[in-house]
C-alpha cells in the first residue's frame, strides 16, 4: 500500500505485517491496525477488511528516522554547549561568567534547527485533496 502526495515524490510505503495507526471515518481516535494482506482497493486485518475509501487519517510517528531523533538531540546540544561554557567560565577559571558572542551563538543556532527539525516534520496525513492511498502490486 502507498500513500503519496499528488504532484510530488513524497510517498510512505506500508507492506503486509505491518501495524499502521489509522484513523476511519467516523472515529475520534487513531485505532492501531496489522496489515495481513491486500485487497483491490482494501485493507485486510485481522479481525476485518477496510476500504481505502474509509480511512480518514494516518499517524506517521513510527516513521521519520533521522529527523525524530535529531531534532530533540540538536536542542540537548545547543543547551548544553551554553551550560558547559558557564560552568567552564565560572567554575573552572575561577571567574564571573560573561556571556560570549561566539558559544551564544552556536547555541541558539543548534537549538533552532532542532526546534525547525522537531515541529517541521510530518506527523499525520489526512486523506484529502492532495494525498491518496492505493494498493501497489510489487
Amino acid at each position: 500500500m502507498v500513500l503519496e502526495k499528488m504532484g510530488t515524490k513524497k510517498r510512505f510505503e506500508f507492506y503486509k505485517g505491518e501495524i499502521v495507526l489509522v484513523k476511519l471515518d467516523n472515529d475520534a481516535y487513531y485505532t492501531p491496525l496489522q496489515i495481513v494482506d491486500f485487497g483491490d482497493s482494501t485493507l485486510i486485518t485481522e479481525a476485518e477488511e477496510i476500504r481505502l475509501s474509509s480511512i480518514k487519517a494516518i499517524n506517521l510517528n513510527k516513521k521519520g528516522g533521522f529527523l525524530r531523533y535529531s531534532g530533540p538531540l540538536l536542542m540537548l546540544a545547543g543547551a548544553g554547549l551554553f551550560a558547559i561554557d558557564a560552568i567552564n567560565q565560572s567554575v573552572v577559571q575561577g571567574g564571573s561568567y560573561t556571556v560570549s558572542s561566539g558559544v551564544t551563538t552556536a547555541s541558539v543556532l543548534l537549538i533552532g534547527t532542532g526546534a525547525l527539525f522537531t515541529f517541521a516534520k510530518r506527523d499525520k496525513v489526512k486523506i484529502k485533496k492532495w494525498w491518496r492511498l492505493r494498493i501497489v502490486q510489487i
